[in-house]
């Protein structure tokens, strides 16, 4: 049995993450700083479902709540769906706790407003957020970036999406583990992006997201790759 954990879960990611995975994974972790707080998110999780019975029926078996810590020691696949403002430090914190053979997805992306629009306040560090949170954690664990591209909004209790997520990962076989699990969530598509020296250009992403629908009017923008020629 696979269990999945996410940490800063309580957020609008986590959330939206964990409505569509409880569906084909038995025990989905909702981490928070407080497991009274995950508790809570879940039982308001449940209450809003609009899925239907099969559906609302898995979010109350399979959804589990824990601390960030539980989450870092018990999962398997752990995905850190933490904003950007203390994130580093929260992953840091909780370096003890994570083990071996792990699969860890950041979904973090460094996102801050400026004068009016939104930048990466990280473009200057020569590393991207995940090959820096890749130091807290032991050497075993294989490193992903995935979600970035993809608003929570927009995947937040539907039961399909029309987009593509792109992943940076340190080999071919992590990213086939991570597209797994992007493409249990109904119309998400993962495309590799390559190794993840690319991350911290798919971390930019999001700014560059965000100032395209406050510009232009657009609600929840994202990315749908096209081939003008079959590959």
């Amino acid at each position: 049995m696979i269990t999945i954990g996410i940490l800063g879960g309580t957020g609008d990611l986590g959330n939206a993450l964990a409505i569509h995975l409880c569906k084909y994974y038995e025990k989905i972790l909702i981490g928070s700083r407080l497991k009274e707080r995950a508790a809570r998110v879940i039982d308001d999780l449940i209450s809003r479902s609009a899925m239907g019975e099969d559906a609302t029926r898995k979010l109350k078996e399979h959804l589990v709540p824990a601390t960030n810590q539980e989450v870092a020691a018990l999962s398997d696949i752990v995905i850190a769906a933490f904003p950007y403002e203390g994130a580093l430090e929260a992953v840091k914190g909780l370096s003890p706790s994570f083990r071996e053979g792990q699969l860890f997805i950041s979904a973090i992306a460094p996102v801050a407003k400026r004068g009016g629009h939104f930048v990466n306040p990280e473009e200057s560090n020569p590393l991207s957020i995940a090959q820096r949170l890749k130091g807290f954690l032991p050497r075993s664990t294989k490193v992903a970036t995935a979600f970035q591209t993809v608003p929570a909004k927009a995947i937040y209790d539907k039961s399909s999406v029309d987009a593509d997520v792109f992943v940076s990962s340190e080999d071919f076989e992590t990213y086939q583990s991570v597209q797994q699990i992007v493409q249990r969530v109904g119309g998400l598509r993962a495309l590799y992006a390559g190794g993840l020296e690319m991350s911290k250009q798919l971390e930019g992403l999001t700014a560059l997201l965000l100032n395209i629908g406050s510009k232009n009017h657009m609600k929840n923008p994202t990315f749908k790759i096209t081939s003008l020629r079959p590959a």
